[in-house]
């Protein structure tokens, strides 16, 4: 073992708490990588290479100068009472003393250094990462539409929840949020208006029976859902993984026996952008879709902890075909592979990501975390995938092209449009904006609202207009060229799934 990880060995030592905890292969999302700039050398004598071990040609210039340096005080310094090593061990200990920010920064770069997924957390970061995996907030607990220029409650996430015993009922239409005037805006805007920290409060006005109600609410976690379906024309279902969380296999349960009292047959399983999450979720997945036998084996250190995993399905409900990209990873790579080696359905796409190893988390003291690297996955066939990733049965890639600007209404380019108007023209820019990502409310209507209003703003001030929020005509000119110019993605992938599962694209098409 080299100095420097012996010297974090012994960090680490005084604070890590052993306790067990379930593997994890977990979602992919690479932290940013950050550098511990131990010491800068500039006017530093250089190494002499000559003397360097392969072993120390892994490491950094700067490293090597301070390992260098480390040696010089051991030959030179007043006595022979410090060694290189106890030089190495002092001055890291130095730097790091009292300084919580510095030691992160260390653990994190010492962990970053081992593989792209071992990783050291603190733990506002470590509650973002379970958070992300398990598709957790704080809100209030309300689920939101838009309608007639308000954003509404349209129902609540569970049963007899907080935010009904707080006051709130269906129908109620967001005025003001934390201050901030509703009226016009998307549910995305007042949704990040109600989202904070958990345990905290917010004020709400809403707009009920012609009167406005006060309440101030209280935050409390809530979980959007990880897994997605609906049923395409055809009887044949869609269901997207978005990630594996806690509750995902239950999610998946739910729409499994939905598709089975709805008569559905066939349906696409979309993968694709998924980054994985917890093993044990796709594991009890795919023990849903597997027929009997080896879903996936985990191969530990210590060859003791080796696990597999087994289906014991008898019966093959559904004919299913997975939409996978470059994308799709870890444990939505467990699933896939498993689908694929025991023919449960078919691979569509482009080649996964690739990553075959799994992370266990391990808790600290002053709750920090990390999570380390611990084993790898073999596919039901034995197959090790670590940085190769499935190839899909049948490769199928998207693609872009432009957009076909005759299937949407024009500007007149003679009158000027504002709030309140109802003309051809607000229709056409709600069209034009809700593609190019401005606007998020309904554009089917000659109605100048509030929040059509705020979206031309917002793209005025993008391309140098004067931010009125008139529909003017060089705002109408400028919109309509940057619309031309969009390239729109041609989901291919998904049209194939569904032709190849007895739709029909236009069908596709018309339902959206």
């Amino acid at each position: 073992m080299n100095k420097l990880k012996r010297i974090i060995a012994a960090i680490l030592a005084a604070v890590v708490v052993e306790m067990p905890f379930a593997a994890i292969a977990e979602n992919y999302s690479e932290l940013a990588a950050s550098s511990a700039g131990i010491i800068a050398l500039e006017d530093a004598p250089e190494a002499d290479e000559t003397e360097e071990t392969d072993e120390r040609n892994q490491y950094s210039k700067n490293y090597k100068n301070y390992e260098m340096l480390a040696k010089y005080i051991e030959e030179y310094y007043i006595d022979d009472s410090v060694t290189a090593e106890e030089a190495m061990k002092g001055g890291i200990s130095h730097y790091v003393d009292g300084d919580d920010e510095k030691l992160a920064l260390l653990l994190k770069a010492m962990f970053q250094n081992l593989d792209p997924w071992s990783d050291f957390f603190t733990k506002s970061e470590y509650e973002d990462f379970t958070n992300e995996v398990n598709k957790t907030f704080y809100g209030i607990g309300v689920q939101i539409t838009e309608k007639d220029g308000y954003v509404e409650i349209s129902g609540f996430s569970e049963e007899n929840s907080l935010a009904e015993r707080t006051g709130f009922m269906v129908g109620d239409k967001f005025v003001k949020v934390a201050g901030v005037e509703c009226e016009g805006k998307s549910t995305s805007e007042v949704r990040s208006l109600i989202i904070g920290d958990l345990d905290t409060t917010v004020d709400i006005t809403v707009l009920r029976d012609g009167q406005l109600v006060d309440i101030t609410a209280t935050r409390t976690q809530v979980h959007a859902a990880t897994a997605t379906s609906t049923v395409l024309p055809g009887n044949i279902g869609y269901l997207r993984i978005i990630s594996f969380g806690e509750t995902t296999a239950v999610e998946v349960g739910e729409i499994l026996d939905s598709y089975v009292s709805e008569g559905v047959k066939k349906f696409i399983l979309d993968l694709r952008n998924n980054g994985g999450g917890h093993l044990e979720s796709a594991v009890t997945i795919a023990k849903m879709l597997v027929p009997k036998g080896k879903i996936v084996d985990v191969v530990f250190r210590n060859e003791q902890n080796n696990t597999s995993y087994y289906s014991e399905r008898t019966t093959k409900d559904f004919e299913m075909i997975t939409l996978v990209n470059g994308n799709t990873a870890s444990s939505a790579e467990i699933l896939a592979s498993a689908i694929q080696d025991s023919h449960a359905g078919r691979l569509l796409g482009e080649t996964t990501y690739g990553k075959a190893v799994i992370q266990q988390i391990f808790p600290l003291q002053n709750r920090n975390y990390f999570k380390l690297t611990i084993g790898e996955y073999k596919t039901r066939n034995g197959r090790s995938i670590n940085y190769v990733g499935l190839e899909p049965d049948e490769y199928v890639k998207n693609y872009n092209e432009p957009i076909d600007s005759t299937k949407y209404t024009r500007f007149d380019f003679s009158t000027k449009s504002s709030i309140g108007d109802f003309s051809k023209n607000a229709l056409s820019a709600k069209e034009k904006l809700r593609l190019l990502g401005y606007y998020n409310g309904n554009a089917d209507n000659e109605v100048f609202t509030a929040e059509l209003k705020d979206a031309i703003k917002k793209f005025q001030a993008a391309y140098g207009l004067a931010a009125t929020g008139v529909l003017d005509i060089p705002t109408q000119v400028k919109l309509e060229k940057t619309f031309e110019d969009l390239k729109i993605e041609v989901d291919l992938q998904l049209e194939t799934a569904y032709e190849q599962l007895g739709g029909i694209k236009e069908d596709l098409y018309d339902e959206k």
